[in-house]
């Protein structure tokens, strides 16, 4: 009991230390942390652009992948931009926005981001036993901030219902931010590389990763 309220009070004293080493940073340069983290569809933005550094997206490209509709993130974006963190670039009446890495605050909100899961694993456990009898699934890559892994899910699960994984993997995906990488195996195929030492299955095994179901007890 006494090490889980050290635990306790070790994330909060490392969330408010967090908290004012951003707020520092924003108030030298006349942005607040209450300002930029006023909504939950800027902190699903900011997220969005930290997974998808490099690349500039139109409204309606983020607003279909994160699920949302055009004319609510528009606000958002201005903001976002506004205050250093994105800059836009307007072509022909059409306005993209990317991460502005002159924006002194990127490294640590991007340490922000990746100290939090990128979606919720109760969540990814309650959805993925709607597409069949699911034996194994394994999270790794985007939902434990690894660098080394072959794919963000790994499932073992006979006749799966594809409709159902498709929407899991939507969902998912419009939580993240980021498109999932994943693979599923039935038991035979899974049975047989794990007898002939496949690569792949024993990289997922052995890569960091986090079992949520593991009825093979691998």
């Amino acid at each position: 009991m006494l090490d889980e309220y050290k635990k306790l009070i070790f994330c909060k004293n490392k969330l408010e230390y967090i908290r004012a080493k951003i707020n520092s940073l924003f108030n030298t340069y006349m942005v607040t942390f209450e300002r930029f983290f006023n909504s939950e569809i800027k902190a699903r933005l900011i997220k969005f652009f930290i997974y998808n550094a490099h690349t500039a997206f139109l409204a309606e490209d983020m607003a279909k992948r994160l699920d949302l509709k055009p004319r609510s993130i528009r606000g958002a974006l201005q903001e976002l931009v506004d205050d250093g963190f994105l800059k836009s670039r307007t072509i022909r009446s059409t306005r993209s926005y990317a991460r502005d890495f002159k924006c002194p605050y990127q490294k640590e909100l991007r340490n922000i981001v990746l100290q939090f899961s990128a979606a919720s694993h109760d969540k990814i456990l309650e959805n993925i036993k709607k597409i069949g009898a699911v034996k194994l699934a394994i999270l790794g890559g985007v939902f434990l901030n690894a660098e080394k892994f072959r794919v963000d899910i790994f499932i073992v699960v006979d006749k799966p219902n594809e409709s159902k994984l498709q929407k899991f993997l939507k969902s998912i995906e419009a939580e993240v931010g980021k498109e999932i990488s994943y693979a599923t195996m039935s038991m035979a195929e899974f049975k047989y590389r794990m007898d002939m030492f496949d690569r792949f299955v024993r990289d997922v095994l052995e890569f960091p990763n986090e079992k949520i179901i593991n009825k093979l007890k691998v």
